[in-house]
């Protein structure tokens, strides 16, 4: 079996009999080694009151430890309790006045409660005499005074230095992206990481913080490459499967991002988001039955969950099964009645059922959500005016330019004007429109595909086109 496997095992059953002793209140007295086991155990899961009652049985049975005193206060420092925290560390400093730990939590406690002037009085000193690996923990504890002054160019500065020191630091690494996130250093970071990455290759913290970088530049592909080297080379590293299983799905690199969330789901299990985002992926990739199959997964999970029915109405939609569509779009709007884009897609499905009134009534709704977005009034007056209501597209229009303004408010007045044969004021208001976004001049013959061929709407269109390179 493998080692860390059985590792594992160990440590949970060794946290499965300390709990059965605990509830049948049996007296306990466990090595150092089980305390130390027990308590990580409880703060990997976040369970960090009972770390904490476990730190103090531990320093019941050896209360001249002071490792577990160490222990209780970076718990305590955890919990956000800095006064009880304080107090453990005065135990710790009688105990063991020289150790380096203590000096280095209790700088960061008054950095947080804002002694900035007392830690900074014992990092000076520290600062003095400490070199390497200890250094770099000396320079860490400095950038949580940077971090509370939010002087942030210095807090990337020290967290450099640190990494130099010791570059498989994972703090400091941990901390350096916070640091870069709030300096927007991101090309200083990529060239100093990539300085590291020479030094220590297998540094999975330098890897993932190259690749945060190098997304935030819009090196996409490089952010993907150097996301993967961090989770091959940690395979438990969750959270770099899915940053970079994301940035796959947003660069539309969807085998690539299904690849990565099936190998994540082998390794950590599934939750709704992962069966929801992969759905998107069978999606994309014309795999409709695969997406739908994901997304009712994923309401297993979560059964209320409007984003869910939402996502498996789009499938429908495009499988051209619009009563399942308009179903699914109903039941996202029963949990969620204010997301414009909900009412929208249902009253396009309405629209295409030959439901006109229905479709009116939620294209109205869209707009009335979300008044300032000019994209729901023109695909409200599309409706209209392919619906033969020209005289009320046109009122409509009017109405959305006391919210919003866009070309494509425009070219569906333009459109209006011109199928109800006022082609002069029509065509003023083309012009309006081409000068504002000529990109768009598309939407008027998708209104009505037979104005492509009018002559004067052509070379008007031809006339307005911008420049190469312009």
């Amino acid at each position: 079996m493998d080692q860390k496997l059985t590792r594992n095992l160990e440590i949970i059953n060794l946290v499965s009999d300390f709990e059965e002793m605990c509830s049948t209140g049996e007296s306990i007295f466990l090595t150092e080694k089980s305390f130390i086991d027990i308590i990580n155990y409880y703060e990997d899961e976040n369970q960090l009151d009972r770390a904490l009652n476990v730190c103090n049985l531990a320093i019941a049975q050896f209360n001249y430890r002071v490792e577990f005193y160490i222990t209780k206060a970076k718990v305590l420092s955890k919990l956000n309790r800095p006064a009880e925290c304080l107090e453990v560390l005065n135990i710790a400093d009688s105990i063991a006045p020289s150790e380096l730990e203590i000096k280095l939590i209790r700088i960061k406690i008054y950095a947080y409660s804002g002694r900035i002037d007392e830690a900074q009085n014992i990092l000076d000193d520290l600062k003095s005499h400490v070199v390497g690996s200890d250094r770099a923990e000396v320079l860490i504890c400095e950038s949580y005074i940077h971090e509370v002054n939010q002087d942030f160019n210095r807090m990337y500065d020290v967290l450099k230095e640190a990494i130099v020191n010791d570059p498989q630091n994972a703090e400091a690494l941990d901390r350096f992206w916070f640091s870069i996130e709030f300096s927007k250093n991101y090309f200083g970071a990529i060239a100093f990481l990539n300085k590291i990455i020479d030094r220590t290759p297998y540094s999975f913290m330098a890897w993932y913080n190259l690749g945060e970088a190098y997304s935030c530049v819009g090196e996409y592909n490089k952010a993907i490459s150097a996301l993967e080297y961090a989770f091959i080379i940690k395979p438990e590293f969750q959270i770099a499967y899915y940053e970079c299983a994301e940035l796959c799905l947003q660069t539309k690199k969807y085998a690539k991002a299904l690849s990565i969330y099936k190998e994540a789901v082998a390794l950590f299990g599934v939750d709704e988001d992962v069966f929801i985002n992969m759905a998107d992926c069978h999606k994309a990739l014309g795999n409709l039955s695969a997406a739908k199959y994901n997304l009712y997964k994923a309401l297993k999970y979560d059964p209320y969950n409007d984003e869910i029915y939402f996502k498996l109405g789009n499938c429908y939609a495009s499988e051209k099964n619009w009563n399942n569509a308009v179903k699914s779009y109903h039941k996202a709007i029963a949990i969620e009645d204010n997301t414009e884009e909900y009412f929208l897609q249902l009253a396009e499905a309405y629209y295409t059922l030959g439901s006109y009134e229905k479709a009116d009534f939620f294209y109205r709704k869209a707009t009335t959500i979300a008044p300032e977005e000019s994209f729901y009034w023109s695909k409200y007056a599309t409706f209209l005016i392919k619906t033969g209501e020209r005289k009320l597209a046109l009122q409509l229009l009017e109405k959305a330019e006391d919210f919003t303004f866009g070309a494509n408010i425009l070219y569906c007045k333009s459109a209006a004007l011109i199928l109800s044969k006022d082609n002069a004021k029509g065509l003023d208001v083309l012009r309006e429109a081409l000068e504002e976004d000529h990109s768009d001049h598309k939407l008027l013959f998708k209104i009505e595909p037979e104005l492509a061929l009018d002559k004067q709407i052509t070379a008007m269109i031809n006339y307005y086109k911008p420049e190469i390179g312009q």
